[in-house]
């Protein structure tokens, strides 16, 4: 089970109260690795997240994309995250930063393979640390900026303890095959 965590915007921010309707989610096209679709993200930034988050997909193989809305309404945050997951065709390696402008809401969804070594802990964590002092001082492009290299920086670890892990694996599985053949070839008969 994947673990998914959303979190509430404090201070400026004003929650709906509006009942949820039923009704499909209406997910956005996706504009490359910043939709901004709450026009809360500055050119500059925009700029600057794009070069961060391409970086990362480059070299480690694991996406970000970042979503800004007014509302998921009529879905929750977690329905209408899954959908924009399935949707935008993200995978297990990738992650989305979904912000609900109006509903005061924001959730970190990372994939499944992600979400073994980004736990709800570690989320939080940036959550609390990096985006929300931005947030509550209304400076929502740098609360983004800052939760973002967060979040990469954190992927960077997972991905570099993931490769030595495999480096590792290799290396004892080349031991074992030869010391088999070693056993194979000198043993006396």
């Amino acid at each position: 089970m994947a673990r998914i965590f959303s979190g509430t915007l404090l201070a400026l921010l004003v929650l709906l109260s509006a009942p949820a309707l039923a009704g499909k989610a209406q997910v956005p096209e996706q504009q490359g690795y910043v939709s901004d679709y709450a026009a809360i993200v500055d050119e500059k930034t925009e700029l600057a997240l794009a070069l961060i988050l391409k970086t990362l997909e480059d070299k480690y193989g694991s996406k970000v994309v970042i979503l800004t809305i007014e509302s998921t309404a009529p879905l929750e945050i977690d329905d209408y995250s899954a959908a924009v997951f399935a949707q935008w065709g993200l995978g297990q390696d990738d992650l989305l930063f979904l912000v609900a402008l109006r509903d005061g809401r924001i959730r970190l969804d990372p994939g499944k393979r992600l979400n073994r070594a980004l736990t709800d802990e570690k989320l939080r964590q940036i959550l609390e640390r990096d985006i929300m002092p931005s947030f509550q001082e209304g400076e929502f492009s740098q609360g983004i900026l800052r939760g973002t290299i967060a979040l990469t920086s954190a992927i960077k670890e997972i991905k570099k303890q993931q490769a030595q892990t495999r480096v590792i694996l290799w290396i004892g599985l080349g031991l074992l095959i030869a010391a088999t053949a070693a056993v194979l070839l000198f043993w006396p008969r």
